[in-house]
């Protein structure tokens, strides 16, 4: 158990990271065109509910790690909304209501919610995919996805050591999401640059 909780460690410490390239990226650029808000607040709740879920099976790579991760996913979210001290309001009690959640109902509830969470990415690969239409400038991270994508691949093995099939199934869903943005925004940065070659 100990070096599963060494690997969690790992995955985690890498996707608390994930966050810091995109906020530096919309905060260089000055813009967070091509970033889905709705995305990043998903994902806000996700380490949220995650960290809950840590704590209830008491796993301190899960809580710990995910707490990280949804500081940073704010860091990403206030860059995004420009700073703005009512988002930091709404942020605790969104978190505090996803972490009731997954505290006090059933086992089953708190499988649906978390595997529900999991799509937390789908409203990015929607917005890429209009970006590659539109021909748009993006200011989404593909360092930060790649990141992610290590991370979440440390999970599986994790889940896999520990044998905890709500994180095997939802790291199988995460990763199938990250490589779908990943690979529409390598096809946007192209179209792009072959538009202005």
């Amino acid at each position: 158990m100990f070096s599963a909780e060494l690997v969690g460690f790992a995955a985690g410490a890498l996707g608390m990271f994930f966050g810091l390239p995109q906020a530096l990226r919309v905060r260089r650029l000055g813009h967070g065109r091509g970033v889905s808000l709705i995305s990043w607040m998903l994902q806000f709740g996700v380490a949220t509910a995650w960290a809950a879920y840590g704590l209830d099976v008491q796993s301190p790579s899960v809580l710990l790690t995910n707490v990280g991760a949804g500081l940073i996913n704010a860091s990403v979210i206030m860059a995004i909304m420009r700073n703005n001290v009512k988002s930091i309001s709404i942020l605790t009690a969104y978190a505090s209501v996803l972490s009731a959640l997954v505290l006090l109902l059933p086992s089953f509830f708190v499988s649906v919610l978390l595997i529900s969470l999991v799509f937390a990415q789908s409203p990015q690969i929607v917005k890429s995919y209009r970006n590659i239409s539109a021909g748009k400038d993006s200011a989404v991270s593909i360092t930060a996805l790649s990141v992610s994508s290590f991370s979440i691949l440390l999970w599986f093995i994790y889940a896999i050591m520990v044998s905890d099939s709500l994180i095997i199934v939802s790291t199988i869903i995460s990763f199938t999401s990250m490589t779908s943005i990943i690979t529409l925004e390598l096809i946007g940065k192209r179209r792009r640059a072959l538009n202005t070659a």
